[in-house]
């Protein structure tokens, strides 16, 4: 402890180092990314106001500290979005606010009840801390927000917010949950890799197929945290580090195909290997990684989650159906964007191009050794693991990307179906967004500078948080 209010330890430092690796990342890809020098100087100024909350939030040494971070660091991603997206941003940042509520409300009821550090909290208070925690971690129905901020929000901003925004979750649900497997997290990260994997590989827009596919990645965070061990903890902590930069790679190269082509369209893409052959060399570490093909970093932090939950034969066999999906959707993401014949880029093909290509280099700089030397970071957590790269194992990733090759060509013999079904699904998230949005008018009616409003505001929750711990 350095002072009463921060903490330094390895679990901590792993994930400020990962935010510190995208935040540079994102600082050079923005200088090609955003062609207006007012812009990038404004998407400098946010990344600043975004990351320093984000280091105090994860050396803070109090729930209080942590919640105010983060709230700051909310901020910061909202500016971010609005440049581009006032109506995404504003529904971002409500449904954000809604869960700092609940997360505001444990925090609260733990330091009534002489818990304000940063500990597991005790058992009636957890519902409070994993809601408010889930929509930042985007937990099963809590995830609604997330593919469509991706869809809108710049590319590096999507970077930061799959990279890591999200992760801030997962370190706070690492944080509050005993030492026990949690029936909780455990079958909710189950459902998040399998229901990731099957949307992601729906989808048409690039980024919004990366987007599902960090829902996917974080199920195996999620259940690794329920494991309830000390190598869960070490799981999760290296799959967080592994996913955040890989993310925010293939964020950097969903922002260069729409820079070029002028389109985020599968269907619209395509021959961008010849057209971009460095991005399509990057593509291609990074898409091995996220299926976990022997020899990326991706293989190594899927090889330690499979361990920590080696209790569990149902779960792993889940994970296993759920790579198979992202195979499938990495596979397809390969085929459509750069196979096939090549298209016509825009005229104006962007000159700061390079500084794209250099942002998406510097974060493979970071994850090569990784792969070179994938026992490194288990041991700085404290876990020694020394059989990575067992012959079952090897097999058993390549056997499952195999398996999401055929499920692409099935797949792609009836597209129809796929789309159908898409649609009718995006048609009920719209239903339910518009509903959340008659929510959203009603607070900001509450919030008009009447007294009444505020004292109906202040009496509801009063009444409901009497009730819960009455109870």
């Amino acid at each position: 402890m350095i002072s009463a209010l921060f903490v330094v330890a390895p679990q901590r430092v792993l994930p400020a180092l990962l935010a510190g690796a995208l935040v540079g990342a994102s600082a050079l890809y923005g200088e090609g990314y955003f062609g207006d020098a007012s812009e990038r100087r404004a998407f400098r100024a946010l990344l600043l106001c975004f990351f320093f909350p984000v280091l105090g939030a994860l050396f803070s040494a109090g729930w209080l500290e942590f919640f105010v971070f983060v709230e700051v660091s909310t901020v910061a991603l909202f500016l971010m979005i609005a440049r581009k997206r006032r109506d995404v941003a504003l529904r971002y940042l409500a449904v954000q606010f809604a869960g700092a509520s609940l997360l505001l409300a444990g925090v609260a009821g733990a330091t009534m009840a002489g818990i304000p550090l940063f500990v597991p909290a005790p058992r009636g208070l957890l519902p409070f801390f994993i809601l408010g925690l889930g929509v930042k971690a985007a937990l099963p129905g809590l995830h609604f927000w997330l593919p469509e901020v991706h869809g809108t929000a710049p590319a590096p901003v999507s970077a930061l917010l799959s990279g890591f925004a999200v992760k801030i979750g997962v370190f706070g649900l690492l944080a509050v949950s005993a030492h026990e497997p949690s029936y909780l997290l455990l079958p909710a990260g189950a459902f998040m890799a399998l229901w990731g994997a099957f949307m992601s590989l729906l989808q048409q827009d690039v980024k919004r197929l990366l987007a599902y596919s960090t829902i996917s990645q974080l199920g195996y965070i999620v259940a690794a945290c329920g494991a309830g061990t000390s190598f869960g903890v070490a799981a999760a902590l290296y799959h967080t580090t592994v996913h955040g930069l890989l993310k925010g790679m293939l964020f950097f190269c969903a922002g260069i195909l729409e820079k070029v082509y002028g389109t985020k369209n599968l269907n619209e893409l395509g021959g961008a290997a010849t057209a971009l052959p460095v991005t399509f060399a990057l593509f291609l570490f990074a898409a091995a990684t996220v299926i976990g093909l022997p020899g990326t970093p991706g293989f190594a932090s899927k090889g330690l989650i499979k361990g920590a939950l080696e209790a569990f034969p149902l779960l792993s066999f889940c994970f296993l159906i759920a790579n198979v999906g992202t195979a499938a959707s990495f596979f397809k993401m390969g085929t459509f964007a750069f196979g096939g014949v090549r298209k016509r880029t825009r005229d104006n093909i962007p000159e700061r191009l390079r500084l794209m290509n250099a942002g998406m280099l510097f974060i493979f700089a970071v994850l090569a050794p990784l792969a070179l030397f994938p026992g490194m970071l288990p041991l700085f957590l404290g876990v020694r693991e020394t059989s990575f790269y067992s012959a079952a194992k090897c097999a058993e990733s390549i056997f499952t990307a195999a398996c999401g090759a055929v499920v692409l060509y099935a797949y792609q013999k009836r597209p129809e179906f796929g789309e159908r079904l898409l649609n009718r699904l995006d048609g009920r998230t719209e239903r339910f967004l518009r509903t959340a949005g008659k929510g959203s008018l009603l607070m900001r009616r509450m919030q008009s500078g009447l007294l009444r409003g505020y004292l109906f505001a202040a009496a509801l929750a009063a009444l409901v948080l009497m009730v819960f711990f009455s109870w």
